[in-house]
Protein backbone atom coordinates (compact mmCIF):
# COMPACT_ATOMS: atom_id res chain seq x y z
CA UNK A 1 0.00 0.00 0.00
CA UNK A 2 2.57 2.48 0.99
CA UNK A 3 4.41 1.60 -2.06
CA UNK A 4 1.25 2.91 -4.51
CA UNK A 5 1.23 5.99 -2.31
CA UNK A 6 4.43 6.64 -3.27
CA UNK A 7 4.96 5.64 -6.58
CA UNK A 8 1.15 8.10 -7.50
CA UNK A 9 3.04 10.96 -5.59
CA UNK A 10 6.15 10.46 -7.82
CA UNK A 11 3.91 10.41 -10.81
CA UNK A 12 1.97 13.91 -9.46
CA UNK A 13 4.99 15.59 -8.81
CA UNK A 14 6.37 14.90 -12.06
CA UNK A 15 2.84 15.92 -13.60
CA UNK A 16 3.59 19.36 -11.66
CA UNK A 17 6.83 19.75 -13.01
CA UNK A 18 6.09 18.56 -16.57
CA UNK A 19 2.92 21.45 -16.74
CA UNK A 20 5.20 23.90 -14.84
CA UNK A 21 8.07 23.58 -18.02
CA UNK A 22 5.47 23.58 -20.36
CA UNK A 23 3.79 27.02 -18.71
CA UNK A 24 7.21 28.79 -18.48
CA UNK A 25 7.74 27.99 -21.95
CA UNK A 26 4.56 29.03 -23.08
CA UNK A 27 5.12 32.30 -21.26
CA UNK A 28 8.52 32.51 -22.99
CA UNK A 29 6.58 32.07 -26.53
CA UNK A 30 4.33 34.93 -25.61
CA UNK A 31 7.20 37.53 -24.98
CA UNK A 32 10.76 37.39 -26.76
CA UNK A 33 13.69 39.50 -25.42
CA UNK A 34 16.81 40.10 -27.44
CA UNK A 35 20.11 41.71 -26.83
CA UNK A 36 21.73 42.63 -29.87
CA UNK A 37 25.38 43.89 -30.47
CA UNK A 38 27.03 45.63 -33.22
CA UNK A 39 30.27 44.17 -32.20
CA UNK A 40 31.00 41.55 -29.28
CA UNK A 41 35.15 42.51 -29.94
CA UNK A 42 36.29 45.40 -28.92
CA UNK A 43 39.40 47.35 -28.12
CA UNK A 44 39.93 48.51 -24.48
CA UNK A 45 37.70 51.83 -24.44
CA UNK A 46 35.85 51.46 -27.76
CA UNK A 47 32.27 51.97 -27.82
CA UNK A 48 30.06 50.07 -29.01
CA UNK A 49 26.05 50.05 -29.87
CA UNK A 50 23.62 47.47 -28.50
CA UNK A 51 19.98 46.96 -29.27
CA UNK A 52 17.71 45.89 -26.07
CA UNK A 53 14.25 45.19 -27.59
CA UNK A 54 10.98 43.15 -26.20
CA UNK A 55 8.12 41.90 -27.87
CA UNK A 56 4.92 41.04 -26.56
CA UNK A 57 1.56 40.65 -27.49
CA UNK A 58 -0.53 44.37 -27.76
CA UNK A 59 -1.49 45.79 -24.49
CA UNK A 60 0.65 44.22 -22.60
CA UNK A 61 1.54 46.20 -19.50
CA UNK A 62 5.98 46.36 -19.41
CA UNK A 63 8.27 46.74 -16.51
CA UNK A 64 12.07 47.77 -18.13
CA UNK A 65 15.52 46.17 -16.60
CA UNK A 66 16.55 48.68 -14.48
CA UNK A 67 19.94 49.57 -15.37
CA UNK A 68 22.67 51.84 -14.08
CA UNK A 69 25.46 54.05 -15.87
CA UNK A 70 27.56 50.92 -15.17
CA UNK A 71 26.23 47.35 -16.00
CA UNK A 72 27.64 44.56 -14.31
CA UNK A 73 30.58 46.43 -13.18
CA UNK A 74 32.61 46.24 -16.21
CA UNK A 75 30.64 47.76 -19.08
CA UNK A 76 29.97 51.50 -18.38
CA UNK A 77 26.80 53.11 -20.55
CA UNK A 78 27.29 56.41 -22.22
CA UNK A 79 24.43 57.03 -23.63
CA UNK A 80 20.73 55.13 -23.07
CA UNK A 81 18.18 55.92 -25.70
CA UNK A 82 14.68 56.44 -25.12
CA UNK A 83 12.50 53.62 -25.27
CA UNK A 84 10.79 53.13 -29.05
CA UNK A 85 7.42 51.48 -29.64
CA UNK A 86 6.19 49.86 -32.55
CA UNK A 87 2.86 47.76 -32.66
CA UNK A 88 2.22 46.12 -36.03
CA UNK A 89 -0.31 42.31 -36.48
CA UNK A 90 -1.43 41.91 -32.63
CA UNK A 91 2.09 42.74 -31.44
CA UNK A 92 4.19 45.50 -29.75
CA UNK A 93 8.12 45.77 -30.01
CA UNK A 94 9.78 47.51 -27.66
CA UNK A 95 13.24 48.72 -28.36
CA UNK A 96 15.88 50.72 -26.89
CA UNK A 97 19.71 51.62 -27.94
CA UNK A 98 22.44 52.02 -25.73
CA UNK A 99 25.94 53.24 -26.14
CA UNK A 100 28.82 51.70 -23.95
CA UNK A 101 32.43 51.02 -23.61
CA UNK A 102 34.50 48.69 -21.40
CA UNK A 103 38.03 49.51 -19.73
CA UNK A 104 38.84 45.79 -18.76
CA UNK A 105 40.36 43.38 -21.09
CA UNK A 106 39.51 39.66 -21.33
CA UNK A 107 36.06 37.89 -21.86
CA UNK A 108 33.36 39.94 -20.25
CA UNK A 109 29.80 38.01 -19.67
CA UNK A 110 26.92 39.65 -19.85
CA UNK A 111 24.39 37.65 -17.85
CA UNK A 112 20.80 37.69 -19.32
CA UNK A 113 18.32 40.97 -18.59
CA UNK A 114 14.98 40.16 -16.84
CA UNK A 115 11.95 41.93 -17.90
CA UNK A 116 8.76 41.77 -16.60
CA UNK A 117 5.76 42.10 -18.27
CA UNK A 118 1.53 41.31 -17.29
CA UNK A 119 -0.33 40.30 -20.29
CA UNK A 120 -4.02 41.53 -20.77
CA UNK A 121 -6.94 39.32 -18.75
CA UNK A 122 -3.96 37.60 -17.21
CA UNK A 123 -3.43 38.58 -13.34
CA UNK A 124 -0.12 36.67 -13.15
CA UNK A 125 3.62 38.79 -13.81
CA UNK A 126 6.17 36.80 -15.86
CA UNK A 127 9.34 37.16 -16.59
CA UNK A 128 11.33 37.51 -19.83
CA UNK A 129 15.05 37.45 -20.45
CA UNK A 130 17.67 37.90 -22.78
CA UNK A 131 20.05 35.18 -23.46
CA UNK A 132 23.96 35.96 -22.03
CA UNK A 133 26.43 37.50 -24.38
CA UNK A 134 30.19 37.32 -24.13
CA UNK A 135 32.36 40.24 -25.10
CA UNK A 136 36.38 40.21 -25.65
CA UNK A 137 37.76 43.19 -24.94
CA UNK A 138 41.55 43.39 -25.63
CA UNK A 139 44.32 45.84 -25.94
CA UNK A 140 45.64 47.18 -28.82
CA UNK A 141 48.17 44.66 -30.68
CA UNK A 142 51.61 45.95 -30.31
CA UNK A 143 54.73 44.63 -32.64
CA UNK A 144 57.21 43.77 -30.32
CA UNK A 145 59.97 42.92 -33.53
CA UNK A 146 59.86 46.94 -34.20
CA UNK A 147 62.05 49.36 -32.16
CA UNK A 148 60.94 51.52 -29.60
CA UNK A 149 60.32 55.11 -31.36
CA UNK A 150 60.75 58.79 -28.95
CA UNK A 151 57.95 60.77 -27.69
CA UNK A 152 56.68 62.91 -31.20
CA UNK A 153 57.43 66.60 -30.04
CA UNK A 154 54.06 68.89 -30.19
CA UNK A 155 52.65 69.77 -33.51
CA UNK A 156 51.83 72.58 -34.84
CA UNK A 157 48.17 72.65 -35.64
CA UNK A 158 46.39 75.67 -38.46
CA UNK A 159 44.00 77.98 -37.65
CA UNK A 160 40.61 77.52 -38.82
CA UNK A 161 37.87 80.34 -39.53
CA UNK A 162 36.09 79.59 -36.85
CA UNK A 163 39.13 81.19 -34.65
CA UNK A 164 39.10 84.02 -35.94
CA UNK A 165 35.89 84.49 -35.78
CA UNK A 166 34.93 86.18 -32.86
CA UNK A 167 38.11 88.58 -32.85
CA UNK A 168 36.03 89.75 -36.33
CA UNK A 169 33.26 90.56 -34.45
CA UNK A 170 35.25 92.56 -32.09
CA UNK A 171 37.16 94.61 -33.93
CA UNK A 172 33.70 95.12 -35.97
CA UNK A 173 32.00 96.47 -32.78
CA UNK A 174 35.01 98.50 -32.09
CA UNK A 175 35.06 99.97 -35.52
CA UNK A 176 31.07 101.04 -35.28
CA UNK A 177 31.61 102.30 -31.66
CA UNK A 178 34.06 104.59 -33.03
CA UNK A 179 32.33 105.60 -36.11
CA UNK A 180 29.51 106.49 -33.98
CA UNK A 181 31.88 108.59 -31.77
CA UNK A 182 33.03 110.57 -34.47
CA UNK A 183 29.49 110.89 -35.80
CA UNK A 184 28.47 112.22 -32.62
CA UNK A 185 31.46 114.42 -32.52
CA UNK A 186 30.79 116.14 -35.65
CA UNK A 187 27.02 116.52 -35.01
CA UNK A 188 28.07 118.35 -31.48
CA UNK A 189 30.21 120.40 -33.05
CA UNK A 190 27.48 121.59 -35.95
CA UNK A 191 29.50 119.63 -38.79
CA UNK A 192 26.98 117.66 -39.18
CA UNK A 193 22.98 118.08 -39.45
CA UNK A 194 22.03 114.89 -38.26
CA UNK A 195 23.40 112.24 -35.93
CA UNK A 196 22.78 108.99 -37.95
CA UNK A 197 19.57 108.87 -39.88
CA UNK A 198 19.59 112.05 -42.25
CA UNK A 199 16.01 113.62 -41.67
CA UNK A 200 13.54 113.75 -45.14
CA UNK A 201 13.77 117.55 -46.07
CA UNK A 202 11.14 120.14 -45.23
CA UNK A 203 8.74 121.08 -47.11
CA UNK A 204 8.40 125.19 -47.73
CA UNK A 205 5.10 126.30 -45.83
CA UNK A 206 3.66 127.84 -49.71
CA UNK A 207 3.95 123.99 -50.80
CA UNK A 208 2.57 122.40 -48.16
CA UNK A 209 -0.62 124.87 -47.93
CA UNK A 210 -1.13 124.20 -52.03
CA UNK A 211 -1.11 120.38 -51.56
CA UNK A 212 -3.50 120.50 -48.64
CA UNK A 213 -6.20 122.57 -50.38
CA UNK A 214 -5.83 120.16 -53.17
CA UNK A 215 -6.96 117.29 -51.20
CA UNK A 216 -9.47 118.90 -49.67
CA UNK A 217 -10.76 120.31 -52.89
CA UNK A 218 -11.19 116.51 -54.30
CA UNK A 219 -12.69 115.60 -51.17
CA UNK A 220 -15.68 117.57 -52.06
CA UNK A 221 -16.48 117.41 -48.17
CA UNK A 222 -19.11 120.60 -48.26
CA UNK A 223 -20.84 118.63 -51.51
CA UNK A 224 -21.65 115.89 -49.84
CA UNK A 225 -23.21 117.73 -46.83
CA UNK A 226 -19.57 118.05 -44.50
CA UNK A 227 -19.75 121.87 -44.58
CA UNK A 228 -18.73 121.88 -40.83
CA UNK A 229 -15.57 119.65 -41.51
CA UNK A 230 -14.96 121.05 -44.67
CA UNK A 231 -14.12 124.67 -42.86
CA UNK A 232 -12.70 123.16 -40.00
CA UNK A 233 -9.88 121.83 -42.14
CA UNK A 234 -9.86 124.94 -44.45
CA UNK A 235 -9.04 127.29 -41.79
CA UNK A 236 -6.74 124.98 -40.14
CA UNK A 237 -4.85 125.13 -43.15
CA UNK A 238 -4.99 128.58 -43.35
CA UNK A 239 -3.85 129.23 -39.88
CA UNK A 240 -0.94 126.76 -40.22
CA UNK A 241 0.49 128.56 -43.26
CA UNK A 242 0.37 131.68 -41.39
CA UNK A 243 2.06 130.42 -38.45
CA UNK A 244 4.61 128.61 -40.58
CA UNK A 245 5.78 131.20 -43.19
CA UNK A 246 4.98 134.48 -41.25
CA UNK A 247 5.23 133.52 -37.46
CA UNK A 248 1.81 134.46 -36.86
CA UNK A 249 0.64 132.30 -34.10
CA UNK A 250 -2.76 131.85 -35.61
CA UNK A 251 -3.61 128.18 -34.78
CA UNK A 252 -4.11 129.37 -31.14
CA UNK A 253 -5.67 133.00 -31.92
CA UNK A 254 -9.61 133.76 -32.40
CA UNK A 255 -10.47 135.27 -36.11
CA UNK A 256 -10.34 138.91 -35.03
CA UNK A 257 -6.57 138.06 -33.45
CA UNK A 258 -5.33 136.79 -37.15
CA UNK A 259 -7.50 139.91 -38.51
CA UNK A 260 -5.14 142.55 -35.98
CA UNK A 261 -2.13 139.91 -36.57
CA UNK A 262 -2.62 140.47 -40.85
CA UNK A 263 -2.81 144.50 -39.97
CA UNK A 264 0.59 144.67 -37.76
CA UNK A 265 2.42 142.70 -40.57
CA UNK A 266 0.74 145.20 -43.30
CA UNK A 267 -0.98 143.02 -45.76
CA UNK A 268 -2.83 144.07 -48.63
CA UNK A 269 -5.83 145.55 -47.37
CA UNK A 270 -7.80 143.28 -49.79
CA UNK A 271 -6.38 139.95 -48.59
CA UNK A 272 -6.96 140.97 -45.12
CA UNK A 273 -10.93 141.78 -45.71
CA UNK A 274 -11.71 138.60 -47.50
CA UNK A 275 -9.17 136.50 -44.61
CA UNK A 276 -12.50 138.32 -42.51
CA UNK A 277 -15.34 137.12 -44.63
CA UNK A 278 -13.91 133.20 -44.95
CA UNK A 279 -13.20 133.33 -40.94
CA UNK A 280 -16.51 134.82 -40.37
CA UNK A 281 -18.33 132.54 -42.41
CA UNK A 282 -15.89 129.59 -40.96
CA UNK A 283 -17.21 130.81 -37.46
CA UNK A 284 -21.03 130.44 -38.37
CA UNK A 285 -21.24 127.20 -39.45
CA UNK A 286 -18.53 125.95 -36.81
CA UNK A 287 -20.51 127.18 -33.91
CA UNK A 288 -23.98 128.65 -35.07
CA UNK A 289 -24.79 125.84 -37.67
CA UNK A 290 -24.86 127.77 -40.65
CA UNK A 291 -25.24 126.75 -43.89
CA UNK A 292 -23.42 129.10 -46.23
CA UNK A 293 -24.67 128.98 -50.61
CA UNK A 294 -22.48 127.50 -52.97
CA UNK A 295 -20.98 130.10 -53.65
CA UNK A 296 -19.87 130.74 -50.68
CA UNK A 297 -18.22 127.45 -50.48
CA UNK A 298 -16.19 128.05 -52.98
CA UNK A 299 -15.18 131.25 -52.65
CA UNK A 300 -13.92 129.96 -49.14
CA UNK A 301 -11.56 127.76 -50.70
CA UNK A 302 -10.14 129.60 -54.11
CA UNK A 303 -9.41 132.62 -51.08
CA UNK A 304 -7.02 131.02 -49.60
CA UNK A 305 -5.21 129.29 -52.54
CA UNK A 306 -5.14 132.49 -54.08
CA UNK A 307 -4.22 133.93 -50.54
CA UNK A 308 -1.18 131.63 -50.43
CA UNK A 309 -0.21 131.96 -54.44
CA UNK A 310 -0.08 136.12 -53.69
CA UNK A 311 1.81 135.73 -50.31
CA UNK A 312 4.52 132.92 -51.17
CA UNK A 313 8.62 133.47 -51.49
CA UNK A 314 9.51 134.59 -54.80
CA UNK A 315 12.35 132.46 -56.36
CA UNK A 316 15.04 135.04 -55.62
CA UNK A 317 13.93 135.14 -51.93
CA UNK A 318 13.25 131.41 -51.97
CA UNK A 319 17.24 131.19 -53.04
CA UNK A 320 18.36 134.25 -50.37
CA UNK A 321 16.38 132.05 -47.87
CA UNK A 322 18.63 128.89 -48.75
CA UNK A 323 22.08 130.36 -48.66
CA UNK A 324 21.24 132.03 -45.73
CA UNK A 325 20.31 128.80 -43.86
CA UNK A 326 23.54 127.26 -45.14
CA UNK A 327 25.18 129.79 -43.47
CA UNK A 328 24.13 129.72 -40.37
CA UNK A 329 24.48 125.63 -40.29
CA UNK A 330 28.46 126.53 -41.72
CA UNK A 331 29.07 129.29 -38.59
CA UNK A 332 26.31 128.34 -36.04
CA UNK A 333 28.12 130.65 -32.82
CA UNK A 334 28.71 133.80 -35.87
Amino acid sequence: MIKVIKTNLYIFLLGVLLMSLASARAWAQIAKAHLKIDSTNLLIGQQTKAYLSLEVPQGTKVQWPSMADTLFKVLEIIHKGKVDTLTANGLTTFTQELTFTSFDTGYLPIPPLRFMYQVPGDTGVHPAETEPVLLQVRLMDVDTTSPIRDIKGIQKVGYSWREFLPWFFVILLLAIIAWLIVRYIQFRKGKRDYFLIKPKPKLPAWQVALEALEDLRQKKLWQMGQTKAYYSALTDIYRDYLKDQFGINAPEMVSQEIIEALRSQRFEQLLIEESRRMLETADLVKFARFEPLPDENSFALDFCRRFVEMTMPTPEIQENETLNAKADKTHPNA
